[in-house]
């Protein structure tokens, strides 16, 4: 909801910011909307089954079915996924905790909202750890840990230009970011681990941990911007544009004809 999104900062938002600070208030005032795309839903279908909201998410998205009331291609797929998922024992030991656990706190005296797809406990790490004994590295002697659901094209390393190199892909889409805010809201430093299934034709899946240590140095980059986004959302100080993503090119206007050599240094 709009008003919450105003009154709290969680991992989704702080990431937008760090995108592009225009576009990220831009569509938290409604004056700009990603658009929904097929990828986008298959990974929200598979999350809605895990999250016992599928009907919901059903009767809110109606492009998701045929003319016969059958479901498209793209999403008759998303079953197999879950399907697969569903058959393999440790990864429905991770996603068999708390359901999306709701916590609020503060990072740098920002308000912060998350949501944790499965909080366990420690009885089930121990359980996990018991049948699963290459589980311990991640696991140890924890007393509870986080998991977040993530519906991925696949596993590869994606390029990253804040980088120039190919850098692993939960690095790649921040989720070193979440786990931290995660971690900091929740307050234990419970591990974080990603539960990975993927959209290939054969779907693939995953067991995934982010180190404590890389973890904590993502904090320090939330703690230093979080002042500032919260800033901008109140409109006390100016946000910058990339100049690259969607929205600023929606933005664009013309002041200049460009020497072709020097039109990605314009853009």
């Amino acid at each position: 909801m709009p008003e919450i999104q105003m009154a709290y900062m969680g991992s989704s938002q702080f990431k937008a910011f760090r995108r592009c600070e225009a576009a990220a208030l831009a569509e938290l005032e409604g004056r700009y909307a990603t658009p929904k795309t097929s990828a986008i839903l298959v990974g929200a279908y598979v999350d809605a089954y895990f999250e016992g909201t599928l009907a919901a998410f059903k009767a809110q998205n109606p492009e998701l079915f045929k003319r016969d009331g059958a479901l498209k291609a793209e999403y008759a797929h998303a079953e197999k996924i879950i399907s697969r998922l569903e058959a393999d024992g440790l990864y429905m030991l991770l996603m068999s905790g708390q359901k999306q656990v709701v916590l609020t706190g503060e990072i740098a005296g920002v308000p912060y909202k998350i949501k944790i797809d499965s909080l366990l406990d420690a009885d089930t790490c121990r359980e996990i750890v018991e049948r699963y004994p290459l589980t311990s590295e991640a696991m140890g002697f924890c007393e509870g840990a986080i998991v977040d659901q993530k519906i991925m094209r696949d596993t590869a390393d994606v390029w990253s230009d804040e980088e120039w190199g190919m850098v692993p892909f939960a690095r790649a889409w921040g989720y070193d970011i979440q786990g931290a805010i995660y971690q900091a809201v929740e307050g234990h430093m419970l591990p974080f681990i990603l539960a990975v299934g993927t959209k290939e034709a054969e779907p693939n899946l995953d067991a995934i941990y982010i180190p404590d240590q890389e973890l904590t140095a993502k904090l320090e980059e939330v703690r230093s911007l979080s002042p500032r986004y919260q800033a901008i959302k109140r409109h006390e100080i100016e946000p910058v544009s990339c100049g690259t993503c969607p929205y600023c090119i929606s933005r664009k206007h013309l002041d200049r004809i460009t020497d072709y050599r020097m039109v990605n240094e314009h853009a």
